[in-house]
């Protein structure tokens, strides 16, 4: 049996659906990243772990040519629910009109879980963004057994989720299944969170950002929301160590700072996430604009659809504002003396040293930026190569 190593394990918990003898299983570690725990004593050495990690065994690619799109949708309330235009919202409305079923992420109390759905009143738990790793245990049996009992399938996660779906898959029928992933900027170590948990004073998130003050292309501010005991909702705004390690680069998902799944190298029908930057479309920018990027032409009669309202563009226009459709490469705050430091000191419950590390005005914030001012020379570069190899340009 073998593994993805530790520093290259995105816990898409693909390996755990694999495993017919629950030989695998998944729990945070010390330092709050979610990793796959293996019994030995249930282990036949079948390799079906082995031959399901896309990280190891990579599935064939799907992508036939990338379109980007400025998209929203016309359904006001569900894109009024959504994190920007609300363009999973319009495709996810399609598949469960069409009598399909829906996967996502949801909010359950403190942890974010894949749901499944039938119904589009149960659909607003999956829209927004969640900033945290979801659960994935059962999902993709569940997606399996849905595929083979002939319903249409619609998916949406991380691009290594959706690699990692594919890899599962094997060679099941997919000709039922959509899968959207989203533009991704890495996931953190769960610590804070948890830390707000066992302070006993909520019962859960409520939500990582809203459009309660409408959504702006640029300058718009995320706010954490919780759950008191009482029952009443608190807003802990943008400056709170949650929001503060997910903004900083400093402690992301060893995975996360080397993603494997950017650019072209996914495996979904289409990307999506927020308009960054966007100066054409201002007149939808207070209710939400979405990016969508199509990879294939079978996603377009299913687009046709729905409710969504998409302009063709080119790279260039959402590139800029969005450079982590093709670049997550920071590999080298893995050694990081700060990291290791950070998470020692939220290990032992000092929030106020990790979150002094991540301030940019701190001796490691300075080290911090230059690495970053370095990286984007590289960074520039590959976007230039990149933007060569794309058609709408």
């Amino acid at each position: 049996m073998k593994l993805a190593k530790k520093k290259d394990c995105t816990a898409c918990m693909a390996c755990i659906d694999s495993c017919s003898h629950q030989a695998l299983s998944s729990s945070i570690d010390p330092d709050g990243y979610y990793q796959i725990d293996f019994d030995t004593n249930k282990c036949v050495e079948c390799g079906l772990c082995t031959r399901t990690c896309p990280v190891l065994s990579p599935p064939r690619k799907s992508i036939e040519e990338s379109r980007p799109y400025a998209a929203w949708n016309t359904h006001q309330n569900l894109r009024k629910k959504s994190a920007s235009g609300g363009a999973f919202s319009a495709i996810a409305s399609a598949i469960l009109q069409e009598r399909g079923v829906v996967y996502g992420a949801a909010i359950e109390g403190f942890e974010i879980r894949h749901k499944r759905i039938e119904r589009i009143e149960d659909l607003p738990p999956l829209l927004g963004s969640k900033y945290q790793q979801s659960i994935m245990n059962g999902v993709y049996k569940s997606i399996i057994q849905d595929l083979k009992n002939g319903r249409i399938v619609l998916f949406c996660g991380m691009a290594c989720q959706v690699a990692g779906l594919k890899a599962v898959l094997g060679k099941c029928n997919t000709e039922n299944l959509y899968t959207i992933d989203t533009i991704c900027g890495g996931l953190s170590t769960m610590l804070p969170m948890l830390q707000l948990k066992q302070s006993g004073r909520y019962t859960g998130i409520v939500s990582f950002r809203d459009k309660e003050n409408g959504w702006q292309s640029k300058g718009f501010r995320y706010a954490l929301k919780m759950q008191k005991t009482d029952g009443s909702v608190e807003n802990l705004g943008l400056d709170n160590l949650v929001l503060n390690t997910f903004s900083s680069k400093l402690l992301k998902r060893s995975s996360c700072l080397d993603c494997q799944f950017t650019g072209n190298n996914r495996y979904s029908d289409c990307t999506i996430g927020d308009f960054w930057g966007d100066d054409k479309f201002k007149d939808q920018h207070c209710e939400g604009l979405s990016i969508l990027v199509t990879h294939n032409e079978r996603i377009f009669p299913l687009l046709k659809r729905t409710n969504i309202s998409i302009t063709p563009i080119r790279f260039h226009d959402f590139i800029h504002g969005n450079h982590n459709y093709y670049w997550t490469h920071y590999p080298q705050i893995r050694h990081f003396f700060s990291r290791k430091r950070a998470l020692a000191a939220m290990r032992q419950g000092k929030s106020n040293i990790a979150a002094h590390l991540m301030r940019p005005n701190s001796m490691a914030g300075i080290y911090m930026r230059i690495y970053l001012k370095l990286n984007f020379l590289l960074r520039k570069s590959f976007m230039l190569k990149f933007l060569k190899t794309q058609k709408y340009v």
